[in-house]
């Protein structure tokens, strides 16, 4: 299913209303990237909870990359962004790309919109 996440740029993640995300560096071992998180509720009870997930803006989803499994995050409009494929979070918090599971928290191929051009993460390494 494709949802619609709403971006806020520079908020702390305890700060996101539902079905709002933001794109935080991160890094560990020398090794840099993007994590998305994202506010919503769980598809298999309707609590909210908050999600992480490695991107890759403007690149392909690498299986190996330096966050782990990191989804692809391309932008498909002005101020819009997509996720590719979809994310699948397991009840045991494991986050599969795609992946079918009658056992899934959330499972969903977000499109973020309200993206500004001058988000350092569109065009720059973390």
């Amino acid at each position: 299913m494709i949802c619609t996440l709403h971006y806020r740029s520079f908020v702390d993640v305890d700060d996101l209303a539902l079905n709002e995300c933001t794109v935080h560096a991160a890094q560990h071992d020398g090794a840099r990237w993007w994590h998305l998180w994202f506010h919503v509720a769980r598809d298999s009870d309707g609590q909210p909870d908050t999600f992480v997930v490695p991107v890759n803006p403007g690149g392909p989803f690498r299986p190996d990359g330096p966050g782990g499994k990191t989804w692809s995050l391309r932008r498909s409009g002005p101020d819009t962004w997509q996720i590719s494929p979809s994310i699948n979070v397991l009840d045991t918090r494991e986050v599969h790309p795609g992946f079918h599971s009658s056992l899934s928290l959330w499972h969903q191929t977000p499109t973020i919109v309200g993206v500004p051009g001058s988000e350092r993460w569109t065009t720059d390494v973390p």
